[in-house]
């Protein structure tokens, strides 16, 4: 086998490496998306075979009062939590630049709540926002505040949510800090020289250098809440109280496994997607407008 890999080019070798990466990609996502795709325009709940019906499937989504609900929650949980995390993560990355020994202990707690796995972080949140014994309310209680009821309120659902997405920005903050770590300590000193403030070379010179990095950052954070949020909302509200935290993700999960449509969920599916790359432009725009670029190598 190594005689015969020896006379294989050196960049083929590397492709060769990648190809159970692609099938992956193939087998994975794209062939279910296509046919996800297909499905949409037939009528099919897994026992009877599937019946051709057009955009039926579409029409009967957006139709639907919970689906024009759910596209409006999951916006939600994209505009103000995805600038916030991100630049939340940048500017702890640039706090805790400087290695130390109570700083890696404090780069150690905001890489945690990323590694720990989906359930286990809606769980602990689910307690920590409980309005009786919760840590949180206790601690309001203890400064003289009237604590909400977060969860069991419909007002206050949707915000305890974001509260605990907000602590999500583990790998953000390690990207930024890599990325803090390569700019060159020459640009901060000509900076200084020159006689900028502190806060003028943040502005100035690092934030511009950074910013290509974090406009990455935010598209990969849009997509992720867009599409993964259904674990976190369905343990902590399961989409109530009174839907107020009622999500699409969640839409699609019961019209096809709870009302067996799986038409109309492949079309829901194909919202969420077509509402993924929305955003992702917008954002892009938004990006245009500041006047961040992102050169070819940094996309690819």
């Amino acid at each position: 086998m190594q005689k015969y890999l020896h006379r294989i080019p050196h960049q083929s070798r590397l492709r060769l490496l990648l190809l159970p990466y692609l099938i992956g990609i193939v087998v994975l996502y794209l062939l279910p998306a296509m046919l996800s795709f297909g499905l949409a325009f037939f009528q099919y709940d897994a026992l009877n075979p599937p019946r051709f019906v057009g955009i039926l499937n579409f029409r009967l989504a957006y139709t639907d009062e919970l689906f024009q609900l759910s596209v409006q929650n999951t916006l939600a949980y994209v505009i103000l939590p995805v600038p916030i995390r991100i630049f939340g993560a940048f500017l702890c990355a640039r706090l805790f630049l400087h290695g130390g020994r109570f700083i890696n202990w404090a780069r150690g707690a905001i890489l945690l709540p990323g590694i720990i796995p989906g359930t286990a972080f809606a769980l602990a949140w689910l307690w920590i926002l409980n309005p009786l014994y919760g840590p949180l309310n206790l601690t309001l209680r203890a400064i003289g505040m009237v604590p909400p009821n977060w969860l069991a309120d419909a007002q206050w659902a949707k915000p305890g949510i974001v509260l605990a997405t907000l602590w999500l920005i583990g790998e953000g903050f390690l990207v930024s800090l890599a990325a803090l770590y390569d700019i060159p300590p020459q640009l901060e000193e000509a900076a200084q020289v020159d006689g900028a403030t502190s806060w003028a070379t943040f502005w100035y010179v690092i934030l511009p250098i950074i910013a290509p990095i974090l406009l990455i950052l935010m598209f990969r954070d849009a997509v992720l809440l867009l599409q993964e949020s259904f674990t976190t909302v369905w343990l902590m509200t399961q989409g109530g109280p009174y839907y107020a935290t009622y999500t699409l993700p969640q839409f699609i999960y019961e019209q096809g496994f709870g009302l067996l449509s799986f038409g109309t969920a492949s079309a829901a599916l194909w919202v969420l997607y077509l509402l993924t790359g929305a955003v992702v432009v917008v954002l892009y725009l938004v990006a245009r407008q500041w006047r961040i670029g992102a050169t070819d190598s940094v996309l690819l």
